[in-house]
């Protein structure tokens, strides 16, 4: 269980190291560190250099200041107060909460609702809100989900609208709570109307997207089941179509691409919605998008996550095949090789794309997929994920195909896998003993449960 202290122990134990043993701050500061880290105490949450520069005396003046502009209704100089509360809190995570304790949140929500009719102070309130809330989302109430729809329906603006729309992200971001709150305030139909209106511009769209994405995220380790998939659900049969209308009018834009993308990736966890998204042109685009970008990173591994996910259709699983991706992904690998997300990515779509599928397996053998696989597992031996991703590969295109899996020991599989299982142990031992026992190679498997002996009385 991690431990956790308050600023004010902090504070008191260097100031002790500084008054009983003379140290200079610098070496109090080092000493108080040490003691905490060696009995297990997350520092995470504490600033600790506030005695080199109290900082905590900035941040509480520009929040007086702040609310005293909110009593006398005089904001002339309140941006300039925002920007430098904003700096403090860029600085780290230790000073967001310290804000936040200090009624950060609550002062700028109320200006905010103070200063509707004033863009200059909702610009800046936002950003400064926007750097609280950055890993720090617990303070989201119902109070400001009704301001960030208030905003949201009052500027149309493109500056003040993805300052919004970021701040809305950062809420979503690891607090399920958040999400759901802001789901349930209708966010989705604003969303569409900015995704269909027809002159929002790249950056818009690009925001949009992040949101749509961080809403349906299952981060958030505090709460065992999520509404990740409810809210995709929701989204797709609602945007699946404008999404993938949107990529071809945008295609000389690789950061809209590549986001639009992306988001489909996240949206499409239902059989029908694979369906939906290559009849609307989805699996072309990403073809092309693969071809005609053959040396960008980010647009392979962003088409390479769309492609395993609408492998989630047998249908379409098949068309991804007979359209030509198997070698196209399996060049996008040995071709970025030096890229740990691309060469990820790119093993899991050939795991779901050889799921059940002998005669897709074939055609990756044919591609060369065998080499390629066992090369990368050698480049990337600490990578847990890639080694998973890697050893599905292995024994989906093994499993029904034991003519052609004697490729895979020829170039050396067996040591490949023992050794990620010798370093990684219990991380990967049911998958590289799959891997192994698939391949016809020798495993220990063991036995997880076996009877007494003992006869049951009818």
């Amino acid at each position: 269980m991690v431990r956790v202290i308050t600023q004010e122990t902090y504070d008191e134990v260097v100031n002790e190291n500084m008054e009983q043993f003379s140290m200079t701050p610098k070496e109090a500061i080092e000493d108080a560190v040490k003691q905490f880290e060696a009995q297990g105490v997350d520092l995470s949450n504490i600033i600790k250099d506030l005695i080199l520069n109290d900082d905590s005396e900035l941040i509480v003046s520009s929040l007086n200041q702040i609310n005293n502009a909110i009593e006398d209704q005089n904001y002339e100089n309140v941006h300039h107060t925002l920007d430098k509360l904003r700096n403090e809190l860029d600085k780290d995570i230790a000073r967001r909460i310290y804000a936040g304790k200090k009624g950060a949140y609550n002062t700028l929500i109320k200006l905010m609702k103070a200063c509707l009719n004033n863009a200059t102070i909702i610009k800046s309130a936002l950003k400064a809100i926007t750097s609280l809330m950055n890993g720090n989302p617990d303070l989201l109430n119902d109070e400001g989900i009704a301001l960030q729809i208030q905003i949201l329906d009052r500027y149309p603006d493109i500056s003040t609208l993805q300052l919004l729309l970021r701040w809305i992200r950062e809420c979503c971001i690891k607090h399920e709570l958040n999400r759901q709150g802001i789901f349930n305030a209708d966010i989705f139909n604003k969303l569409k109307k900015i995704l269909i209106r027809d002159d929002t511009s790249g950056p818009e769209l690009r925001d949009a997207c992040a949101v749509i994405r961080a809403l349906v995220l299952d981060d958030d380790i505090r709460h065992e089941y999520g509404k990740a998939h409810e809210h995709a659900s929701v989204i797709a049969k609602g945007a699946l179509n404008v999404l993938t209308g949107l990529l071809p009018r945008y295609k000389k834009d690789k950061g809209v691409v590549g986001d639009l993308m992306i988001t489909l990736a996240a949206l499409i966890v239902r059989n029908e919605f694979c369906q939906e998204v290559e009849d609307a042109g989805g699996l072309k685009f990403v073809i092309d998008v693969m071809i005609d970008h053959p040396d960008s990173e980010k647009l392979n591994w962003q088409a390479l996550k769309l492609l395993k996910a609408l492998a989630g259709n047998d249908d379409v699983k098949s068309h991804i095949i007979t359209s030509g991706c198997g070698p196209l992904i399996v060049s996008a690998i040995s071709r970025m090789r030096e890229s740990e997300c691309v060469v990820t990515a790119g093993l899991a779509c050939i795991s779901a794309l050889t799921l059940r599928c002998p005669s897709n397996a074939g055609v990756f053998y044919d591609c060369g997929a065998p080499l390629v696989i066992v090369e990368a597992m050698k480049a990337y031996p600490k990578s847990v994920t890639l080694l998973k991703q890697a050893a599905w590969a292995v024994r989906n295109m093994s499993v029904r195909n034991k003519a052609e899996c004697s490729e895979f020991i020829t170039h050396g599989i067996e040591d490949v896998l023992t050794s990620a299982l010798k370093l990684h142990g219990s991380k990967v031992e049911s998958d590289v003993k799959a891997a192994l026992r698939d391949l016809g190679l020798k495993v220990e498997l063991k036995e997880r449960w076996t009877g007494k002996g003992v006869s049951m009385n009818n």
